[in-house]
């Protein structure tokens, strides 16, 4: 059976809930535990650490434990659409590969911000448009992106879809206490001599971005996002 083409089939189908991020997910493995019960955090007391659990050098300032131990490895969906179709401008310590597996093309913008290099990549099936299956990032990387516009699409056979589907793996596996979101102070230091990089980027900052890091409360925010109620309600219903 196909992929559904609407946003509220596939949250059915996938259970997928609001990304802090944008878009929809759903955590599908975490290396030792249980997916989804440690609420994008390390799940310390997994089974068989020695297995399970990789030490991550040079992130003991990241977590209040000093706990450098990460999960192997961490895979999500995540499902930007059409009413929610943009990832916010952020960065990670760890690895990310990012898997096309459905909908409609993504394009991601990648910045270095150690060397100024900044990529484009298209996450989609048009190999021949340059589209790529899988766009690799490098933990400390910039990343932000947006489902292509209708003009890119409307003769493609991902025209009817209203999401994209993405299958992104990280290694060491996934913790927010390893994630922020950049700022747009941040962003206008790193590239206070480029207006053109400023312009791109701008439109992508988080805009509670700047409250949510002077107040340290990156991973509250973040586990909001796992609880039910009439807030998860209504986000699925602003995002589909």
């Amino acid at each position: 059976m196909p992929l559904p083409k609407k946003i509220k089939d596939l949250i059915l189908s996938l259970k997928l809930i609001p990304h802090p991020e944008g878009g929809f997910f759903i955590e599908t493995w975490r290396s030792g535990s249980v997916p989804m019960t440690t609420m994008g955090q390390t799940a310390l007391s997994c089974e068989n650490p020695d297995k399970n659990l990789v030490i991550a050098k040079g992130r003991a300032h990241n977590r209040a434990d000093k706990d450098e131990r990460r999960n192997a490895l961490t895979s999500i969906f995540w499902v930007p659409a059409v009413h929610s179709p943009r990832l916010h401008l952020t960065r990670n310590c760890s690895d990310h590969v990012h898997y096309y597996q459905g909908g409609i093309p993504f394009r991601y913008y990648l910045y270095d911000p150690s060397t100024g290099d900044i990529f484009e990549e298209i996450l989609g099936p048009e190999l021949h448009k340059g589209h790529k299956l899988q766009v690799c990032v490098k933990g400390g990387l910039w990343k932000c992106g947006v489902m292509v516009g209708d003009n890119e699409r409307k003769e493609s056979e991902t025209a009817d879809y209203e999401y994209t589907l993405i299958g992104e793996a990280v290694a060491p596996g996934f913790d927010f206490h390893d994630f922020d979101w950049v700022t747009e102070k941040l962003l206008r230091l790193t590239c206070k001599n480029d207006e053109k990089m400023i312009e791109l980027f701008l439109p992508y900052v988080f805009e509670r971005s700047k409250q949510v890091q002077k107040k340290e409360k990156t991973v509250e925010y973040a586990a909001q996002y796992y609880e039910g109620g009439e807030r998860k309600e209504k986000r699925i219903e602003e995002r589909s």
